[in-house]
């Protein structure tokens, strides 16, 4: 039953120049108005106030004509016809009762719907706003001059009160909530995509390691909280693997990339809870020691490269050895991030003359 309701207050308009959101606003208050003119009409029956009962049942009866039209290509004209019959409801009811009845919160929906449902240029929708607050400001100075029809007081003031409250709180929210749908469902499309894009351009696309421009970010952090002096130490390597090219030229590239994958796990999984690696370029990959100083750092790297040389690879019918080699350079406040790796890119360049699988520190 009560998907079956949200299913006709949800239901598609027909006319492609017509906007579904707008419909289901309208509907959805149309629906509670309907209810409201209805508790009204009992009120007005119990406290035997004919005037006031002739204006619920006219209500009624216009907003249930107004809701079957949403359904037949009328949403435009309903939006307007809806505005209207709110002033008139309010002004019936201000001669009615007075200046006491909080039937003029209905006002307020009366603005929110002028923006919500967007048929209006920004100069008529300021003209009508314009007109709105005028008709409340006239209606208020009129009566406080003029004796309303019926005399309201005590308890029933208190319960009127509650009742247009609670109404003017469910027209508010539904009508809020609907109208901004389409700007929270683009809000949280915007999101995920600077998500994917932040990822994009953090993350090395091969080995899913960050990359060059994510890694010197993490060493510019790091760097602040040593200077701070939040941490003891900062440790810096390069690792390169030996006879790379050797690889691709002999096997070809689908299995050096094989290769790269599968050290790349091997030293996303070392350096967890010690730093992180990443993907410097090419063959090269730099680790970031965090709180870790040069000697405990090489130490470390001793049993990595071991791992790595432990490691076959199997391509065709062939097996393939893979080893390291490991420049190491403790960060120094003097030096900076760049000086520190480029001594660490020299330690590697002079592991690589003195024959390769070897760390310098």
């Amino acid at each position: 039953m009560w998907k079956k309701a949200a299913d006709l207050i949800l239901q598609d308009v027909e006319n492609e120049n017509e906007i579904k959101r707008y419909a289901v606003i309208l509907r959805i208050n149309l629906l509670i108005m309907m209810g409201y003119y209805l508790l009204s009409l009992t009120q007005s029956v119990i406290m035997r106030r004919e005037a006031a009962g002739t204006v619920t049942v006219i209500g009624f009866l216009l907003c249930a004509w107004m809701f079957h039209a949403t359904y037949h290509n009328k949403t435009e004209l309903v939006s307007y016809v809806f505005n209207v019959s709110l002033s008139a409801l309010i002004i019936c009811f201000g001669l009615m009762f007075g200046n006491m009845v909080p039937v003029y919160n209905f006002f307020y929906l009366q603005i929110i719907l002028v923006y919500a449902i967007d048929y209006l240029s920004f100069k008529w929708k300021l003209t009508w706003v314009g007109g709105v607050v005028a008709l409340r400001i006239g209606l208020f100075v009129y009566l406080m001059y003029h004796p309303a029809v019926y005399l309201v007081e005590g308890e029933e003031i208190a319960v009127t009160q509650i009742f247009h409250i609670l109404t003017m709180c469910l027209l508010l929210v539904f009508t809020i909530s609907f109208s901004t749908q389409d700007f929270r469902e683009m809000q949280k499309k915007l999101v995920s995509y600077n998500r994917k894009l932040k990822n994009i351009a953090s993350v090395d696309p091969l080995t899913g390691l960050p990359n060059r421009r994510s890694g010197m970010e993490y060493i510019c952090e790091k760097a602040k909280k040593y200077q701070g002096g939040e941490t003891n130490a900062l440790t810096i390597a390069i690792g390169d693997i030996d006879f790379f090219k050797r690889v691709n030229d002999t096997y070809g590239h689908n299995c050096g990339d094989v290769v790269l994958k599968t050290l790349a796990d091997i030293f996303e999984n070392f350096m967890e809870g010690k730093g992180k690696a990443v993907r410097w370029g090419g063959e090269e990959f730099l680790f970031i020691f965090n709180d870790i100083n040069g000697d405990e750092a090489s130490f470390m790297l001793s049993d990595l490269r071991k791992r790595v040389r432990d490691v076959e690879f199997r391509f065709a019918d062939d097996i393939i050895k893979i080893s390291l080699t490991f420049g190491v350079a403790e960060y120094d406040l003097r030096k900076g991030a760049d000086e520190t790796i480029n001594e660490a890119d020299h330690k590697l360049y002079i592991g690589k003359e003195n024959g390769r699988d070897i760390i310098i520190y």
